[in-house]
């Protein structure tokens, strides 16, 4: 069997996301694709190799600079169509991508592996993989949501004189607070702890401020002396559903039984947008969120198991 590897180019686009789909169990468009690379950083390594066998994508690779790794690291995926495995094409692409990442002097590869696909998770581990942390989706009906069971709980942060506010009308001053504030509340999460604070522009870019994000969806919880005490963000990924891709409080205004009503006013206004679906992702290890979560329900879908391999 012959193996054509090539770099990517712009009119592997449909097949590229074609079998991205299928192995991932994602519906991305090829025009959502092509919008997410024209919003890449240029500045930052992209790159992508495709398999062809018979004339037709069979495999692709793609190494990339990824926000939530470890500094140094490089994120790496190979995916293979189902019917073109154990013939060396996933192979042949690793050895592309390994030798890539270490072109540029990364320190190490992260990948991601789906928690119910064990042979795939042999085949990263063959490679000096090792499991370095479990995180899964979560998801919420709003269409059959129902508030009334939390409404007592919005009540008692009420009844402190906590107030829920968000970006609408806000100036760049304002905004710039505001990634701050975020960027603060990351370095405290399972996710990013022990990881460099994030500059303002990353944050910016993770909450889509620039290319679709919505002012109404950063949402703040302020005490009454006008001191942030918390805030969730949604952003918008696709027609079917809201992302929630935050929430958090301040470690002085923990236990005060704010997230939750951080998250119902998300909820209120996904629902107002017409959204009948909205995910999250959590760290195994989140207990407090989880809970919170459970609270809502929140229902857990399949995970991915987040795999390190260090170069050094």
């Amino acid at each position: 069997m012959t193996l054509a590897v090539r770099p990517f180019t712009d009119e592997d686009a449909p097949a590229w996301v074609a079998l991205s789909n299928l192995a991932l169990g994602h519906r991305v468009t090829v025009e959502d694709f092509r919008a997410q690379e024209t919003r890449r950083d240029p500045s930052q390594l992209s790159r992508r190799w495709v398999i062809e066998v018979g004339g037709e994508v069979r495999a692709l690779a793609h190494l990339h600079v990824f926000p939530f790794d470890p500094p140094g690291f490089l994120h790496a995926r190979v995916l293979v169509h189902p019917e073109a495995r154990g013939q060396g094409v996933g192979r042949a692409l690793w050895v592309l991508l390994e030798k890539a990442a270490q072109e540029a002097n990364a320190e190490g590869l992260v990948a991601d592996v789906d928690d119910r696909d064990p042979e795939s998770l042999a085949w990263a581990e063959r490679r000096g993989f090792r499991n370095h942390a479990h995180r899964f989706a979560s998801e919420l009906n709003l269409t059959s949501f129902d508030e009334a069971p939390h409404l007592p709980a919005l009540a008692r942060v009420e009844e402190q004189g906590v107030t829920f506010t968000d970006l609408v009308g806000a100036d760049e001053r304002a905004v710039e607070r505001y990634l701050s504030f975020v960027a603060d509340r990351l370095t405290e999460t399972p996710d990013l702890a022990g990881h460099p604070r994030w500059p303002s522009k990353q944050v910016r870019e993770v909450l889509r401020l620039d290319h679709g994000g919505r002012p109404a969806w950063l949402i703040l919880a302020v005490s009454p002396g006008g001191e942030w005490l918390g805030t969730t963000a949604m952003i918008p990924i696709r027609r079917e559903f809201v992302y929630n891709e935050l929430t958090a409080t301040h470690p002085q205004a923990r236990g005060r039984g704010l997230a939750l009503p951080l998250k119902l006013h998300a909820i209120r206004r996904a629902r107002e947008a017409g959204f009948s679906l909205m995910r999250t992702n959590n760290h195994s290890t989140n207990a407090p969120m989880l809970r919170v979560n459970a609270r809502l329900g929140f229902g857990a879908r399949p995970g991915r198991y987040e795999l390190h391999r260090p170069f050094r």
